[in-house]
């Protein structure tokens, strides 16, 4: 037999193998997407996105089609779980590495866009003019009011040495002004300030738990200990407003005060390799200095793990209000074109099977938070003065009068004045407090004259009414020593910086502070 015509056989029987094989794998898939209920689903839903394409009268593309489905799939999830596009996990991955590109400010929402809040002193934002209370209307003529927080930061945020141009409002003025601020890339500050206070107590203030938290909160932690030349009573650690991060930072700042072997936080989920224990690898580096946790509201995700490891093992005491109760742990997917989801994929839970969120996450996303061993009431937590820092007037009267207030401190008379001063710049300002307790006597008055109602009930409701008028106009004194405190606090950040002011003013003065240092202190007493 001719050796050629041998070998075209050969190839012709394994092509013919080849091609029955390709047939018998096609017919096994399409056997299985047909037998397959999620492939079935997800082949019908291609198919009808594709025939309203192609056939209906209003021209709706497949593609608006998909991502109308994918919303609605994605609602009736927990809000923590959603679709994450490449921008927003650029974002994510800023905070997974420690630093970002930016300007170098700390901003909340506000109506008008997102209000300055602090000024690094390293940052571009400070060279350029801006200041805490300046109110960034816009980035690159994109309006940022009605926008949400993230997409709003994220305009502000690019790669390093890129310029951003923004409008931004100065209230003090009413000034509107537009500058071009170039971009630089900055380590997050995850501690930004830790001291002693006049107790010879440990106060550092943690404010969010994106990478690198744990290893600066242990390294404020070493240099405190290393420069005293005095035993600490003890170490308060404020987590108030601390909204979270990172699940591992949060267990291993726990393990920073805990011994070896101490539980720390477990997971359940569905599937076995989200479901874990951790323990504390030990050792205690404060050598089981008495701990106080400041907590709140704000305090939610990360905080929360942190401060119920320690409570649960009887490590600290937390003191404040109940936290914001969130005790599910989210996990990421990306795909290939650069999106992803964001999936609750766990619950976490403490020592003694506690949890924060209970079975049923679904309907109940946020669960009922840890309540603190000594409640504490703080004054910013109130509708009066939230209403007053929400009107940016102190910001305007601490610039107006700024060196006047630095040199007030510790004056009596100067606070007395100060205040005075105070109330006659906001009625100039034409600020009006209307507690929601007066809105609902005022509502409640106007219902009942409506339904003609009896002398005796309209006399009562308008007595209430006239109490509670009395009560708001008291709020401004009521709340004097704290309006005080933050006039100065903004007074000395633009006189001489952060650092300065939570070493003068803020931990000196701090009413939550000094009740956290009064338990030491009393601990220390009974321990002697």
């Amino acid at each position: 037999m001719n050796p050629t015509s041998l070998a075209d056989r050969k190839a012709l029987l394994l092509s013919l193998v080849i091609i029955i094989l390709l047939i018998l794998l096609c017919g096994g898939m399409s056997a299985y997407l047909v037998s397959d209920p999620t492939m079935g689903q997800a082949y019908a839903l291609m198919r009808a996105a594709q025939t309203i394409d192609t056939r209906h009268i209003d021209g709706t593309t497949s593609e608006q089609l998909v991502r109308t489905a994918r919303n609605e799939m994605l609602d009736l999830l927990d809000r923590y779980s959603g679709y994450v596009t490449a921008e927003e996990f650029d974002q994510l991955r800023e905070e997974m590495t420690g630093a970002y590109a930016g300007l170098g400010v700390s901003v909340i929402r506000h109506d008008l866009g997102l209000l300055i809040v602090s000024v690094r002193r390293d940052g571009p934002a400070r060279e350029a003019g801006l200041e805490a209370g300046d109110i960034i209307l816009a980035a690159d003529s994109i309006e940022l009011a009605g926008l949400r927080s993230a997409k709003s930061t994220k305009l502000l945020r690019g790669e390093d040495s890129t310029r951003v141009l923004v409008r931004v409002l100065k209230p003090l003025s009413q000034d509107t002004i537009e500058v071009s601020i170039t971009r630089a890339e900055m380590p997050l500050i995850h501690v930004s300030y830790a001291g002693f206070t006049s107790d010879s107590a440990i106060y550092i203030r943690l404010t969010n738990f994106d990478a690198g938290a744990s290893e600066q909160l242990k390294a404020a932690i070493d240099s405190l200990l290393e420069q005293s030349t005095f035993q600490p009573t003890g170490l308060i650690l404020d987590l108030r407003g601390n909204p979270g991060g990172l699940f591992r930072e949060a267990w291993e700042s726990a393990n920073l005060f805990l011994t070896e072997g101490a539980f720390v936080v477990g997971t359940d989920a569905r599937s076995r390799w989200n479901s874990n224990e951790i323990h504390a690898l030990g050792p205690d580096i404060t050598g089981d200095l008495p701990l106080v946790l400041l907590v709140d509201r704000g305090s939610a995700s990360s905080s929360e793990i942190l401060a119920g490891a320690l409570q649960q093992a009887d490590r600290a005491w937390l003191v404040g209000d109940t936290t914001f109760g969130k005790g599910l742990v989210q996990g990421f997917v990306t795909f290939p074109d650069g999106d992803g989801l964001r999936l609750t994929i766990s619950r976490f839970y403490f020592d003694n099977d506690v949890y924060i969120n209970e079975f049923d996450t679904a309907l109940s996303e946020i669960g009922h938070g840890l309540p603190p061993d000594y409640l504490f009431d703080f004054p910013e937590r109130g509708e009066y003065v939230r209403a007053v820092e929400y009107s940016l007037l102190l910001h305007q009267f601490a610039r107006l009068h700024q060196q006047d207030i630095v040199s007030s401190r510790g004056d009596d008379q100067a606070t007395s004045a100060l205040i005075d001063s105070l109330e006659s710049f906001m009625n100039l300002e034409g600020f009006v407090f209307v507690s929601s307790r007066r809105e609902e006597l005022s509502d409640m008055l106007h219902a009942a004259r409506s339904d003609s109602c009896t002398k005796a009930t309209d006399r009562v409701i308008s007595e209430a009414l006239e109490l509670s008028v009395r009560e708001d106009s008291n709020l401004l004194r009521l709340n004097a020593a704290y309006l005080t405190m933050r006039l100065q606090e903004i007074a000395w950040e633009q006189t001489y910086g952060t650092y300065r002011t939570y070493h003068e003013i803020t931990v000196p003065q701090r009413a939550d502070i000094r009740y956290a240092e009064s338990l030491l202190r009393d601990l220390l007493i009974d321990n002697r």
